[in-house]
């Protein structure tokens, strides 16, 4: 009988667990060493009193396909958002609700003072087409939208999940996103996003040690700084290239687009089940959501936790939450910081592909799309690649 091939997988983030999951278990005996105490790489939650705060505002579409491929969906027990957003502008709330989803409620919308018949006509026609000449989401956007319906929601809605502040990004990325929300629906997991990796670990009996940072890989050993090793036949990186650069003395292109968060907690109780988006150039803030509206569970005494997010990683927390404040009108003595988390790597910006070489692969998002679907992906097909 044939011994089973050592695979060790440095990362225990979405795509490592992903690579793990998919490996032939007849041809490969898969560890995965993660540097830090928990799974999840970047789609983590810190668990803070009665509060659940993820690592930075983020939602789970219930039709990624990767996620889908995995069977996790149904034990994530999903909490939905409502599909569409409220907008802020000029002390002004507009409502605004996907026809798909809620019909009665966007009959009642602001739809009609946000958008013009040329973008309903623009709406129908990047549903139902496949490709676009435009080499960017903001091009994109100047050839399809009108001014009110760009400033209004497409570039803060667009901003807010791609991170970038100039929409740089391709635009069949856009394209795919656009589909998936129009179609899908944007969820939290009942017990924070950090459910995702840990069920995926759990439904597919992986291997993980945890506090296990990688000093050195050198003759098919990985070396950790705690004094042992692990030998290994195949060697998978999951890990961000910055890191992959720091063991390997490589020098890959690593750039990424950054974010940040505050969580607040208030007795007030407001913005029901929707994403409040800030178009207003003025307001560092991108969007607040009462996430406690979505899942009770993020907040279990009684109030209400929202989370507050801008591109802008240097704005203090102070004038975070005084913006808060203005926008929800919700006074200071009623809110209360609970977390605040500045990512400086929220999003990769640049994409790098590296070559498997010797029996050394690489997974990530960097090298597919920065989505969660992404970072899955990438560590399936690394898999696949393997199994062959």
């Amino acid at each position: 009988m044939l011994s089973l091939k050592k695979v060790v997988i440095i990362g225990g983030g979405l795509s490592g667990i992903s690579c793990a999951h998919y490996l032939d278990k007849t041809k490969y005996n898969v560890k995965i060493f993660e540097s830090s105490s928990r799974p999840g790489g970047r789609a983590k939650s810190d668990y803070i009193d009665d509060y659940i705060c993820d690592i930075g505002f983020q939602v789970l579409l219930n039709n990624y396909e990767e996620v889908k491929n995995l069977g996790v969906y149904n034990k994530l027990e999903l909490c939905y958002f409502d599909s569409g957003s409220l907008i802020y502008n000029n002390d002004k709330i507009y409502k605004l609700y996907n026809p798909i989803r809620h019909p009665f409620k966007f009959i009642t919308s602001d739809f009609l003072k946000i958008v013009k018949m040329r973008d309903i006509k623009s709406i129908l026609k990047i549903l139902f087409k496949n490709a676009y000449n435009s080499s960017n989401t903001s091009s994109l956007f100047n050839k399809f939208f009108s001014k009110r319906a760009k400033y209004y929601f497409f570039e803060p809605f667009f901003k807010g999940i791609f991170l970038n502040e100039s929409l740089s990004n391709d635009s069949r990325f856009f394209h795919k996103i656009f589909k998936k929300f129009a179609y899908g629906k944007a969820s939290l997991p009942k017990h924070g996003m950090s459910k995702l990796s840990e069920t995926i670990i759990d439904n597919s009996n992986l291997d993980v040690t945890y506090d296990k940072k990688v000093l050195k890989v050198n003759s098919n050993k990985v070396f950790f700084e705690s004094g042992d090793d692990e030998e290994y036949d195949i060697l998978i990186f999951s890990i961000p290239i910055r890191n992959i650069n720091k063991l390997l003395n490589t020098n890959y292109e690593s750039e990424y687009f950054t974010n940040k968060t505050i969580y607040i907690a208030s007795t007030v109780k407001k913005l029901g089940k929707s994403i409040l988006l800030i178009p207003n150039k003025d307001i560092a803030l991108n969007s607040i959501q009462c996430l406690s509206n979505v899942s009770k569970s993020y907040s279990k005494n009684g109030k209400s936790l929202y989370s507050a997010s801008t591109l802008d990683a240097e704005v203090s927390d102070n004038e975070l939450l005084n913006e808060f404040n203005k926008v929800t009108n919700i006074c200071k003595e009623d809110s209360k910081i609970i977390k605040s988390y500045t990512l400086p790597y929220a999003l990769p910006a640049t994409f790098t592909s590296i070559s498997s070489k010797d029996n050394h692969y690489y997974c990530g998002d960097w090298n597919n799309e920065p989505s969660i679907d992404g970072a899955i992906k990438s560590g399936r097909l690394v898999a696949n690649q393997i199994n062959e």
